[in-house]
């Protein structure tokens, strides 16, 4: 006869689901995608900079992410920077033509 003594033990840790441990991190990285693939706002790379740094603070497995969130949204927030700087540049001069 079979022993059920060689069963293994059953373990109550949970087996945490690696899609929902880390939402913030993968929220921040989905947002830092679409800013760099759309580029026509402004409010999406704020947004992947924001959840990336609770991202990064709040989920330890998701860190990888978050730190792609911010680098991404930062770039294209650095980029839209870059981009009002130039079109004020330029329309500095139309102006003073127009007054004068």
């Amino acid at each position: 006869m079979t022993s059920t003594s060689t069963l293994p033990a059953a373990t109550s840790a949970p087996i945490a689901d690696p899609a929902v441990a880390r939402p913030l991190s993968i929220t921040a990285f989905a947002l830092g995608l679409a800013s760099v693939a759309l580029g026509q706002t402004w409010l999406v790379p704020i947004a992947a900079i924001v959840l990336g740094a609770m991202g990064y603070k709040r989920e330890p497995a998701g860190r990888a992410l978050a730190v792609w969130g911010i680098v991404l949204g930062s770039v294209m927030a650095f980029g839209w920077l870059v981009a009002a700087v130039v079109g004020i540049a330029m329309a500095g001069p139309l102006v003073l033509w127009s007054i004068l």
